[in-house]
């Protein structure tokens, strides 16, 4: 993983109910540790326990816990992580994680059906659908950019289509973000860019654009650019640990949104 969870801390990228209860469990940990008493394991997440485990190896490991404690609660980063501590926090990483889209996963995995409809068109959507929900838009004339975003009538956890529409002779901004996304054209001519790759499209085309690229779609026609982006936003909304959408957007959005 990295060590991605000493960056997330660092930056305090944990979401405040998420920061709260790992605060409490360390207070736990470290009153286990100071008193020589048992951790009880079914109060405090894994990644905690196995602190709990190196702790009690010797009295320098439980020096490394400690201080590992005290960089956390206190946000106190100036002072390194031991090597094993810094590798025991992965499962710190894992358990935010699972915390995060555990529940998706356990869907997944029960095999039942998640229709939650009461009619067959609730299952069908269309262009002109008038439950289309604007999501944002975004009109900066200077940075010739001039596009909407709509959202689909579907109960989604995972995937999230949204409609795009940049006007004639318009774009989008320069963004990248977490989620992969295949673009499917359905009206007007443009082109894609994706870091330094640019190709032309047409309705019937297909554009993917990998996680974390640059990217950018702009309208070369004279009519309106339209297109399905099919994202996994769902999945990668919940995972991502931080704030999601500031990472996204690269140009500063009008308050038309």
């Amino acid at each position: 993983m990295n060590h991605l969870f000493r960056k997330i801390a660092v930056s305090q990228r944990f979401s405040e109910k998420e920061y709260e209860s790992l605060c409490a469990e360390l207070t736990l940990l470290q009153a286990a540790i100071d008193h020589n008493a048992p951790l009880n394991p079914l109060l405090v997440r894994a990644g905690v326990a196995s602190l709990y485990l190196y702790a009690i190896g010797n009295s320098q490991q439980c020096d490394e816990v400690a201080s590992f404690i005290n960089s956390i609660v206190k946000q106190d980063f100036s002072s390194p992580w031991s090597d094993n501590v810094m590798k025991l926090s992965d499962n710190l990483f894992a358990d935010l994680q699972m915390g995060r889209v555990g529940s998706i996963l356990d869907k997944i995995n029960e095999q039942k059906s998640l229709t939650a409809v009461s009619s067959a068109n609730e299952l069908v959507s269309s262009l002109h659908d008038s439950r289309l929900s604007g999501l944002y838009e975004n009109k900066v004339d200077e940075l010739n950019i001039d596009f909407t975003v709509q959202i689909l009538p579907f109960p989604l956890e995972v995937l999230d289509p949204r409609i795009v529409r940049i006007a004639p002779g318009k774009a989008n901004e320069l963004h990248r973000h977490a989620h992969e996304t295949v673009f499917i054209f359905l009206e007007g001519q443009g082109k894609v860019v994706v870091d330094q790759f640019e190709n032309t499209v047409e309705p019937g085309d297909f554009a993917f654009i990998p996680r974390w690229c640059n990217h950018q779609s702009v309208n070369t026609g004279s009519s309106e650019l339209v297109f399905l982006a099919m994202a996994d936003f769902g999945l990668t909304g919940k995972s991502f640990v931080g704030n999601y959408l500031k990472t996204a957007r690269m140009k500063a959005q009008s308050s038309n949104q």
